[in-house]
C-alpha cells in the first residue's frame, strides 16, 4: 500500500473513530477534527503505526472516565467535553510529524544515503513519542486516584495538592512506567508490520526503545511542570492552578514559571523529549 492510499485509508478509519470518540466525549469538536488530521499522518507511517497511537488515545480515555467524580471533586478532572485540538496536537503532533516522514522515506519521496538508518531513526522517534504521552497521561490519571497526596518530584519532602504540575505519587510514577509497558508491549507486538520487512526493526530493540524512553521522558514532564510551567493563584480559592482564569469563574494572579509555557507547551516538549530519547537509546545500543 503506497502512502497516498494509506493517507485515504487513515481519513476513513480515523473518522470511524472519532464520531463515536466525540460522542462518548473523549474529545471535543475541534479535538476531533485535530485528532483526524494526527490520525491521517499517522496512518501515513504504516496502518501498525496507526493501532499504536490509537491504543494510546483509547486507554488514556478511558483512563480519564474512570473514577471521574473523584478526580473532579479534587479539581483535577479533564473537561467533560473531552480533550480540545490544542491537547491532541501537543500530545500526538510529533508522533504524527514522525510517522508522515517514515512514510515519505519508505515511498521514496525522502531520499537518505543509507537504505534503512533513516526508517528506523523516525520508527524509534515516533514510537518514543507515543510512548511518552501514554505514560505521562497514564501517570496523571492514576496518580490522581492516589490516597496520598503528592510530592513535588524537585522536593521529595514538599507535599503538594492533587493534579500540581510537577507533582508526583507512588501510584502515579507505577502508572507512568505501566503506560510505557503497554505502548512497548504493543509495538513489539507489532514490529513486523511497523515497517516493510527489509527495514523492520527487531521487537526487542523496539520493547527497550519504547519502554525506556516513555518512562524518562514522563518524568522530564514532571521536572518541567514543577520548575518552567506557569503557575497562577486563585485569591477566592486560595489554590494554585495553571488556569489564568480558575474553575470558579475568577482571574487568577501570576505565580511563578514562564508564562507561555502552559500545561499543553509542557506535554509537546515532553513528546519531543522522547522522540529524541528514543533516537539517542537506538542509536548506543543498537545501530
Amino acid at each position: 500500500m503506497d502512502l497516498y492510499q494509506n493517507l485515504l485509508l487513515g481519513f476513513i478509519v480515523t473518522l470511524a473513530i472519532g464520531i463515536p470518540s466525540y460522542k462518548k466525549n473523549f474529545v471535543s469538536l475541534s479535538g476531533l477534527i485535530a485528532g483526524l488530521i494526527v490520525g491521517i499522518l499517522t496512518f501515513a507511517g504504516s496502518p501498525a503505526c496507526f493501532l499504536i497511537i490509537m491504543s494510546f488515545f483509547l486507554s488514556s480515555s478511558i483512563l480519564t472516565k474512570v473514577k471521574y467524580g473523584a478526580k473532579e471533586e479534587k479539581g483535577a478532572a479533564e473537561k467533560k467535553s473531552g480533550r480540545t485540538a490544542l491537547q491532541v496536537v501537543c500530545a500526538g503532533g510529533i508522533a504524527g510529524i514522525a510517522a508522515l516522514l517514515k512514510g515519505m522515506y519508505e515511498n521514496n519521496i525522502l531520499l537518505w544515503p543509507d537504505p534503512n538508518q533513516l526508517s528506523h531513526i523516525l520508527t524509534v522517534a515516533f514510537l518514543g513519542a507515543v510512548s511518552s504521552a501514554d505514560a505521562d497521561t497514564w501517570a496523571v490519571e492514576l496518580g490522581l486516584l492516589s490516597k496520598e497526596d503528592p510530592v513535588l518530584i524537585t522536593n521529595l519532602k514538599k507535599k503538594v495538592p492533587p493534579g500540581t504540575s510537577g507533582g508526583v505519587t507512588k501510584l502515579g510514577t507505577l502508572g507512568s512506567f505501566l503506560g510505557a509497558l503497554f505502548i512497548a508491549i504493543i509495538s513489539a507486538a507489532l514490529y513486523q508490520y511497523i515497517s516493510p520487512p527489509q527495514s523492520a526493526i527487531d521487537p526487542v530493540s523496539i520493547f527497550i526503545v519504547t519502554f525506556l524512553s516513555g518512562s524518562i521522558a514522563e518524568k522530564i514532564d514532571s521536572f518541567l511542570g514543577a520548575t518552567i510551567q506557569v503557575k497562577y493563584w486563585c485569591p477566592k480559592c486560595n489554590k494554585e492552578t495553571d488556569k489564568k482564569i480558575h474553575k470558579c469563574g475568577m482571574k487568577t494572579e501570576y505565580l511563578s514559571g514562564i508564562k507561555f509555557v502552559n500545561n499543553e507547551l509542557v506535554n509537546l516538549m515532553t513528546t519531543l523529549s522522547g522522540a529524541i530519547i528514543a533516537v539517542l537509546i537506538y542509536i548506543l545500543l543498537f545501530e
